[in-house]
């Protein structure tokens, strides 16, 4: 197919590979975008997973060849830079004064590997790359749901991998943050596929195993997130006709899920999210009422952290429920003060700046739509999570962002609002 149904601006004759496009780096960013979400591959005596060798391979080798980016934001750089200094020096200044400060000094460690080193290695290269690099985290995803599949299906008391309640927490170890990575890559490939990177049957094959594992994950977290990157790939696209499209196709699902759902739906799905949406009670919508004590407590202890905070790791040492609130804004602003939150905005808004000049470019506007639609997916997850360091959340992060970073291509270079 020569054209872009649905993005027109995308069209052209596409360049020749460039003989250097396999380079020994790249290679090795393959294998840790593919091992990122494998969180259950790490070391026991440190949060050193799998991939993070890669990418301090990478690293390594990117340094000896000089092609390491001191700015990979672009004119955006300072304002990350700065925004993850903030973030850092509430954490460090909280745990010096109230709390560990080895602790601090762990995640703070932790915090810049992900949000200094990680784009160093993503951010700048040609768009080509990065759209193989996105193919590669789906291709992980798709495995890690494969792979979850069969222990729920041949191994489901396995607890490493299958939840006591019966849920996929699958090579994430994690049932919400896998439901969540799967709304993500479920959202890369719907992209892939309306810039024609990918086919329709190549998509369905994509899809299926994505979807069936997320609705193993029974997560109410995963199911809105998927809904949420659909609908906003749609609107930001402007395409009117894909937007109706996916208006029938999500309302003839919605109809039939409500209607038939029990018939064909996984148990767990059935018990955690298709009971709340039919009654609209979410006290049915799993540990949502528990949370919610959570969210109460922190907003509690947040009155006394707002200059100076806890330190980091140090909310579940008070917490009446020893452990830390599952929102990232109340954590950090409980553990880092004012000052670590800000900083956190700062990273959100970074990725606003990125996207938003090419979503209102005419011949680049899909990949700012991609960039712009990942972040929005990523602050809004984060009101469920605690710490959001992992490198399973920095990867689709910044290959989100990377793809509007990309230098431009020829035909691109007459747009000068690249970042």
């Amino acid at each position: 197919m020569s054209d872009f149904t649905f993005a027109p601006e995308l069209a052209g004759e596409r360049a020749a590979p460039r003989p250097t496009f396999w380079r020994a780096d790249l290679i090795l960013m393959a294998v840790a975008v593919f091992l990122s979400p494998m969180n259950y591959l790490r070391a026991s005596f440190a949060y050193v997973t799998l991939s993070d060798l890669f990418l301090l391979l990478a690293l390594l080798l990117m340094y000896a060849q000089g092609r390491l980016p001191l700015m990979p934001f672009g004119r955006a750089s300072i304002v990350w830079y700065c925004s993850v200094f903030m973030l850092a020096f509430g954490l460090l200044a909280g745990s010096a004064i109230h709390g560990d400060l080895v602790a601090g000094l762990t995640v703070v460690a932790q915090y810049c590997f992900s949000l200094l080193v990680v784009p160093m290695l993503l951010l700048q290269r040609p768009r080509a790359e990065v759209l193989f690099l996105i193919k590669v985290f789906v291709a992980a995803m798709v495995f890690v749901m494969l792979h979850g599949a069969w222990y729920m299906a041949y191994a489901p008391k396995d607890f490493r991998f299958v939840t006591p309640s019966g849920r996929l927490a699958s090579l994430v170890e994690r049932e919400n943050a896998a439901a969540a990575l799967t709304a993500i890559a479920i959202t890369f490939s719907l992209w892939l596929y309306f810039i024609r990177q990918i086919r329709l049957p190549m998509l369905i094959v994509i899809i299926v195993p994505l979807a069936h594992g997320l609705l193993q994950t029974g997560s109410n977290t995963g199911f809105f997130l998927t809904v949420i990157g659909a609908i906003c790939l749609a609107l930001l696209s402007g395409a009117i006709r894909l937007l109706l499209g996916m208006a029938v196709a999500g309302a003839a699902l919605i109809f039939v899920t409500l209607m038939w759902g029990e018939l064909f739906l996984p148990d767990i799905f059935v018990e955690r999210v298709l009971g709340a949406l039919e009654t609209g009670n979410m006290d049915e919508a799993g540990t949502f009422s528990d949370r919610m004590y959570l969210i109460r407590e922190a907003y509690g202890i947040t009155r006394g952290t707002i200059f100076l905070g806890l330190g980091a790791d140090q909310y579940r040492t008070i917490s009446a429920f020893g452990a830390p609130v599952h929102n990232t804004y109340l954590l950090l602003l409980a553990e880092g003060g004012l000052i670590s939150l800000l900083g956190h905005f700062g990273l959100m808004a970074t990725g606003i700046l990125v996207g938003l000049p090419l979503l209102l470019s005419k011949r680049a506007r899909w990949y700012g739509v991609l960039t712009v639609t990942t972040v929005i997916m990523l602050a809004l997850v984060q009101n469920g999570l605690a710490h959001f360091y992992a490198r399973f959340w920095a990867v689709p992060w910044f290959l989100a962002l990377a793809i509007s970073l990309a230098p431009p291509e020829p035909e691109e270079a007459w747009d000068h609002s690249y970042p």
